[in-house]
């Protein structure tokens, strides 16, 4: 028996109040293991797509599994729990500015019962230590670097010890000195083998981690297959003139 992938979506349509597409009868996997960039213009639905994965937007129609098990659109109740195992690393960080970063690392684990305090300092300082920042548990947001809180948004998603990893542009908002060490971080919670779904516009990323590129476009999934192939040698002229585009920014 076939196993069920870690997340399906069939048939998810999204329209805003404005009257524009943003989903229009999308169809996604993500294979347990594996790692899809999604990618496309502004506007292409990528991150509504992203966000509909994790209950976080609620499209007007489809349906989404998770892990074998269909969860009803809009039901917030269930999603908070799907959210335990799907994490989410946004372009903004997210971190609470009140808390430290060892606080922002821990409250969630804690507060949804998934470890005691003790164990949840200690994973968060040895995820700290992974990504070179242990010496700054104590500090809090605002005394990092954008890359730094990158860095701490991204073990702070693995400290909930989830199933899959969702990223919505993670290095949209850095300087590109920064966004190559939040890169390696990505490529090394890739090769321990989570589950990831990235939207970014970074094709080398793409091309040396990921196992499969999506290409969107107008709310549709345009191509998608092995990235090496679809970089060098696109089927669409939409993906050639998007990667054309990228080039000459």
């Amino acid at each position: 028996m076939t196993e069920a992938p870690a997340i399906s979506a069939r048939g998810l349509r999204r329209v805003f109040g404005n009257g524009v597409v943003a989903l229009d009868d999308v169809d996604f996997d993500l294979h347990r293991g594996e790692v899809v960039s999604i990618v496309g213009p502004s506007g292409s639905g990528k991150s509504t797509l992203i966000a509909s994965l994790n209950g976080l937007e609620t499209p007007d129609a489809g349906e989404i599994t998770i892990a074998g098990e269909r969860i009803p659109l809009g039901r917030e109740r269930v999603w908070r729990r799907v959210r335990q195992e799907v994490g989410m690393v946004f372009q903004d960080y997210a971190l609470f500015p009140h808390l430290s970063v060892l606080q922002n690392m821990t409250l969630a684990p804690v507060r949804r019962g998934r470890m005691r305090r003790a164990e949840a300092d200690g994973l968060a300082m040895d995820l700290l230590a992974r990504v070179g920042l242990a010496a700054k548990a104590h500090a809090r947001p605002i005394e990092l670097s954008g890359g730094q809180q990158q860095r701490v948004a991204i073990v702070r998603a693995l400290a909930m010890r989830p199933k899959v990893l969702l990223f919505d542009e993670p290095t949209s908002a850095l300087d590109p000195e920064t966004i190559r060490d939040v890169l390696e971080v990505m490529q090394s919670v890739a090769r321990d083998g989570m589950t990831m779904a990235v939207v970014t516009h970074e094709l080398g990323f793409a091309r040396e981690i990921a196992d499969r590129l999506v290409f969107m476009a107008d709310g549709r999934v345009i191509e998608e297959g092995r990235p090496a192939a679809l970089l060098d040698n696109p089927r669409t002229q939409r993906l050639a003139d998007f990667l054309r585009h990228l080039l000459h920014r």
